[in-house]
């Protein structure tokens, strides 16, 4: 297929912007390539564009305009890369953004609260970010129910987390933190350790919700 042709199989009522128009031209490379095309790093994107969130324009040739794009860290780039995985468009998804009183509102109900980390930070491009918890990619909604916030560090992460990633999103840590846990590394006793996996098997537990139940049980009497 010629890069023309392609280009005249886009949504006609979706906007193709000039910086749409780089990704595409440079994902596609040349037409005698073969697909998947070959990965192109997030950094030669950024230069190319020389746009900072170049990222979510990439996310919107997928969404909006149905192309076929994939993202995955690369180790023969060492960085985060894209690539068209097909010539196949699938149906344009709708992304919307909330409003400034709806995010205010989102983030008041949170009490301006990172929904991962827990920090409290004031909303800004380097602070507190409206997310959607399942994304409208994996068949999220663009409901309030399935807003968070996150700072912009956790929002980073959770991209990178969702990027080529086929578990369900309810079993996700990022997306439902509040009801799967966050999950941390901490340094243990061996010793402890041990009691508590020989514990768990006992009772028929997993390790999370014996060092769960337990933390509270202390805390309970000692707060």
């Amino acid at each position: 297929m010629e890069f023309e042709d392609y280009i005249s199989q886009l949504p006609a009522s979706r906007k193709l912007s000039d910086v749409k128009l780089k990704i595409l031209v440079r994902l596609w490379g040349e037409n005698s390539t073969p697909f998947p095309k070959p990965w192109v790093s997030s950094s030669e994107l950024l230069e190319l564009t020389g746009q900072k969130y170049f990222d979510r324009r990439a996310r919107e040739l997928r969404e909006k305009l149905g192309c076929d794009l994939e993202s995955s860290y690369c180790e023969e780039l060492k960085d985060y890369g894209w690539r068209l995985k097909s010539p196949e468009l699938s149906l344009p998804q709708d992304r919307e953004y909330l409003t400034n009183q709806q995010k205010q509102r989102l983030f008041e109900r949170y009490y301006f609260i990172c929904a991962v980390c827990g920090q409290t930070i004031p909303p800004g491009l380097r602070g507190l970010q409206a997310d959607h918890k399942q994304p409208i990619s994996r068949g999220g909604t663009n409901d309030l129910d399935n807003w968070q916030p996150l700072c912009v560090r956790c929002n980073v992460g959770k991209r990178r987390a969702c990027q080529g990633c086929s578990l369900p999103c309810e079993e996700c840590s990022w997306a439902f933190p509040e009801v799967v846990g966050v999950p941390i590394m901490l340094s243990i006793n061996s010793g402890i350790l041990t009691r508590i996996d020989s514990y768990s098997i006992q009772v028929n537990k997993t390790r999370d919700q014996v060092m769960e139940e337990a933390a509270a049980y202390y805390l309970d009497d000692h707060e």
